[in-house]
């Protein structure tokens, strides 16, 4: 915070959002934040090659160690090469492709050597029908509980552990689900519907089941409002804690009639029901990919990198950052973290004597 605050240094404005706990630009304007940092690198005599890429490069045969990086211009056509000491790769992934990031610097990287994580998207809505095949897009709830359960193979009795979601908010969107909860839990569905074709991992590749209790409050709440006493219909108990379109739909996946009165409640219509309160399960069939996700999960293996500086231990004086290497954090800004904390601490390490 101090370096981005560092009116010497980048010199953003930050303000503190109480409900987070959280710094943003007082502005919030991202483009403030683009600005400011393209102009701390210009005064600091940085050259920027606009549309260019970095083809590969080369280590140079010479004591002094060193860099040789291939470039080739916008068109593809004229190539040139410019040599270097120090080298920081920040490349980013695949996700958000509109803004350039093609994965060439994991490509690059794995050329010369170095042993890449499978990527994949991570952070990205999953798409799949609503509950009983209705539409239900734009449907927002905030006070969902998600969980991921990974599927059982083998028939055996070990209990598997769920992984909850660490935000509540849910979107059915008009292509299946989004919001803070099914991307905190996205990336299970992804690796596993990404996975390669190989019999003998069948258990790793089996999707793993995402149940969301809709309100958060758990069977035992739900089983009292169905038992209590009372005139009126199933449907005016559900009403005031969930959206009638959501309770619709779950009345009649569960096939209880949109008539029924509480009080001629069936048992097995009742536990329907409750499963589909607070078990439903996706009905997920694929993902929107890197085009929506936030981040790419997988990259350089984490092994293969000096953690302290940065610095690949493949390749003297060559530093990663960012999407390349193999982290992603779940949603909430934590990626945003690592973004400026590996940039940082590459862009630092660059500048020292090489251990």
């Amino acid at each position: 915070r101090t370096w981005l605050q560092d009116h010497s240094q980048v010199g953003l404005e930050l303000s503190l959002e109480a409900e987070t706990n959280k710094y943003f630009p007082t502005s919030n304007n991202s483009r403030e934040v683009r600005d400011r940092l393209v102009d701390g690198l210009l005064k600091r005599g940085v050259e920027i090659r606009y549309n260019s890429s970095v083809e590969g490069f080369q280590l140079l045969d010479s004591n002094e160690g060193g860099w040789r990086v291939q470039i080739k211009d916008g068109e593809g056509v004229k190539a040139s090469s410019l040599e270097f000491d120090r080298i920081v790769v920040a490349t980013g992934g695949l996700s958000f492709p509109l803004v350039g990031t093609d994965g060439t610097g994991h490509r690059i990287l794995e050329r010369a050597g170095h042993s890449l994580v499978t990527t994949y998207p991570a952070l990205t809505p999953l798409t799949g029908p609503h509950p009983n095949g209705e539409q239900l897009a734009g449907l927002s709830l905030y006070e969902v509980q998600l969980r991921c359960v990974a599927a059982k193979s083998g028939g055996g009795k070990k209990k598997t552990k769920a992984t909850q979601a660490q935000r509540s908010g849910f979107l059915f969107t008009h292509r299946g689900y989004s919001g803070p909860s099914v991307l905190d839990l996205s990336h299970h569905a992804v690796r596993a519907m990404e996975a390669p074709e190989n019999p003998e991992e069948t258990e790793a590749r089996s999707p793993p089941k995402i149940l969301a209790d809709w309100t958060g409050e758990g069977r035992d709440v739900w089983e009292e409002r169905l038992q209590q006493q009372g005139k009126g219909l199933v449907a005016t108990r559900l009403k005031p804690h969930l959206p009638d379109r959501l309770v619709q739909a779950l009345l009649g996946e569960a096939r209880v009639p949109a008539r029924r009165l509480i009080t001629e409640l069936r048992k097995d219509e009742r536990n329907r029901l409750l499963d589909l309160l607070v078990s439903y399960p996706l009905n997920y069939t694929g993902h929107q990919g890197y085009r929506k996700a936030e981040v790419t999960g997988g990259g350089v293996s984490l092994d293969e990198i000096q953690l302290n500086t940065l610095q690949s231990k493949l390749l003297p004086g060559m530093f990663l950052c960012g999407e390349v290497c193999d982290v992603f954090g779940r949603i909430g800004g934590f990626n945003f973290y690592w973004a400026w904390l590996s940039g940082r601490l590459a862009g630092k390490s660059a500048t020292e004597p090489l251990k």
